[in-house]
């Protein structure tokens, strides 16, 4: 991965099981931001950080690309990456996460790049929500191009609509 050189990007690891509070605050704290306006505030208070790390700890699996980016003792991002759950032929981008603080600042292109040159497949796919203009305008200036398949994703009851992101190796 790359040293903590400002001027080539973040630092990015591979995670590892005990990273899972770090993943896991990154996760609650992008959720909140990314989905103020498309989920009610009382679902994005209840997200818990210590749930979200026993969720990620019980589906560790090191054969996975799961990547952090950081800064001295602080974890900004995560990306994780596979086999695409619907193709295993095709790779998947199945999450791509950075602190709000810190969005803007290349730290979701430096993942994005890491994850994808840890894929052996052709093609990469991502699902996003339909309505999260930001992610979409980052995806489509990283390559990546709607491929016309549509979906939905369920959290507490609530269905948000999803759009389909492919981008050649």
């Amino acid at each position: 991965m790359n040293d903590s050189d400002p001027t080539r990007g973040p630092a990015i690891r591979p995670a590892a099981a005990d990273d899972a509070a770090a993943v896991a605050a990154v996760y609650v704290r992008s959720w909140r931001a990314a989905y103020a306006e498309l989920l009610p505030k009382e679902v994005l208070a209840s997200l818990d950080e210590a749930d979200w790390a026993r969720r990620f700890r019980s589906r560790w699996d090191p054969a996975r690309c799961t990547l952090l980016a950081f800064t001295p003792g602080r974890v900004i991002g995560v990306a994780m990456a596979g086999p695409d759950r619907q193709d295993p032929l095709l790779a998947e981008i199945y999450a791509i996460y950075v602190l709000p603080s810190v969005q803007g600042q290349g730290v979701g292109a430096a993942l994005l790049d890491a994850a994808i040159a840890h894929l052996d497949a052709p093609l990469v796919r991502l699902w996003c929500a339909a309505a999260n203009n930001g992610s979409r305008r980052f995806y489509e200036s990283q390559g990546f191009a709607l491929d016309g398949a549509t979906g939905s994703y369920e959290i507490s009851g609530h269905r948000l609509a999803t759009v389909r992101y492919v981008c050649p190796r």
